[in-house]
């Protein structure tokens, strides 16, 4: 998708710089960013042994990837994408002279440069692990952290039917079962002295309610030993007591995301059959949802929904009503994952995940939010906060350059 730009009619300005057509940026920018829902949905055939000496040679992060796959990547434009092997794609990478290439059939698009891993994610703590295997440190500055590979509805049969949580739990690729408070706050500690860690998320399997509360605070706390504050968001269920959600906010706090996967109460009794049962059904997510806003501010409440388990129409309805509210609802592309209950169903076209981006970032827009609130929220964030900047025209030139969350004193 490497287009040639036009040029204003006088060229450059003054200084020799040269000027853009800023709504045929904005078009390039969009074009490119439906290349990645493609990308996404066909795959990419390409020489393993080619790819993978690259990746060593540029120490891309497979963390910002797939298992098994490439690692995140960049477009031409700077657009990020990610994409499974496949042979059966009009999609392909070629190495040229050093650098990585991607074609459409014979057409060459333009190079894509592989996202990297920070230094400090190979740092090791005092217990012997390396940062990575207790945080991720992502492109964005900020550290994620899934705290434990337990989800307990897979033991009571209620596994949210397209959710792999509990599959990845037992491939063994992960290598602490159960992150320490102390632990996650020293990862956190070496990430921000490294100049990183301005965000922070936190998320797990579905545990009982009283110890993720437990958790959440005390790993704030050991944070808190060090530092007088953070910025982050703890990733949680309904609470069944929805007086319970201040102490988030007083732990330090400063987003909440509680996500609702399906805005259809019938198709989220089924998909998330744990989640109907156990925190109060569709309508007690919501209510946890609207409570939030009261108490953390609008546009720093989150949630998520799954992309493909609905109608489109539908999912836009769930999108439309919580922005209204002060919520930010995100959404991911379903994708069947091995090992789960939908293994072998097919996500919908790019196409259809397109048009619900689409009208998904014109909403967001609609309802005044901001660059800082479409990142702060679960890692589903960034899947359409890059299309909501390009429609801001937060562009540079013929790029869209890479976000990170601002500085923390």
């Amino acid at each position: 998708m490497t287009v040639n730009l036009d040029q204003k009619q006088d060229g450059a300005d003054n200084s020799g710089t040269l000027k853009y057509d800023k709504e045929e940026v904005k078009r390039i920018l969009l074009d490119e960013s439906r290349l990645s829902l493609e990308l996404f949905e066909k795959g990419i055939s390409y020489n393993v042994e080619e790819i993978n000496k690259i990746k060593e040679t540029v120490g891309a992060d497979s963390q910002f990837g797939r298992r098994g796959g490439l690692p995140g990547f960049y477009l031409p434009h700077g657009i990020s994408a990610n994409a499974n092997f496949s042979r059966w794609t009009p999609y392909s990478l070629a190495v040229e002279d050093g650098r990585v290439l991607l074609y459409d059939e014979q057409r060459r698009i333009g190079e894509i440069t592989f996202q990297k891993s920070h230094p400090v994610s190979e740092q090791l703590l005092s217990t012997g692990e390396k940062v990575r295997d207790i945080v991720g440190v992502n492109a964005q500055g900020g550290v994620h952290v899934a705290y434990s590979n337990e989800c307990s509805l897979k033991d009571l049969g209620e596994d949210c039917l397209y959710c792999a949580f509990n599959v990845r739990a037992k491939d063994g690729t992960r290598k602490v079962n159960l992150k320490t408070p102390r632990q996650v706050a020293e990862a956190y500690d070496l990430a921000r002295r490294a100049g990183t860690a301005n965000h922070f998320r936190i998320t797990g399997g579905f545990v009982p309610e009283r110890r993720e509360l437990e958790y959440y605070i005390d790993v704030a706390d050991a944070i808190k030993e060090k530092y007088s504050s953070f910025y982050g968001v703890a990733i949680i269920g309904a609470p069944a007591d929805l007086s319970v959600l201040p102490k988030y906010k007083e732990a330090g706090f400063s987003n909440i995301s509680t996500n609702i996967e399906a805005w259809n109460k019938n198709i989220f009794a089924v998909m998330c059959p744990g989640k109907d049962k156990r925190n109060g059904g569709w309508q007690h997510w919501v209510d946890s949802l609207e409570a939030s806003v009261d108490i953390f501010g609008k546009g720093n409440v989150h949630s998520t929904i799954v992309g493909g388990l609905e109608p489109k129409e539908s999912t836009l309805e769930g999108i439309e009503y919580l922005a209204s509210k002060g919520i930010v609802c995100h959404f991911t592309a379903f994708r069947p994952e091995k090992g789960t209950a939908l293994e072998g169903y097919r996500s919908p076209e790019a196409s259809w995940h397109w048009d619900l981006l689409d009208k998904a970032t014109g909403i967001y827009h609609k309802y005044g939010f901001n660059t800082l609130q479409m990142y702060s929220g679960p890692a589903s964030g960034p899947h359409s906060a890059g299309v909501f900047r390009i429609k801001a025209g937060e562009f540079e030139g013929d790029r869209l350059p890479l976000w990170k969350f601002p500085q923390i004193d």
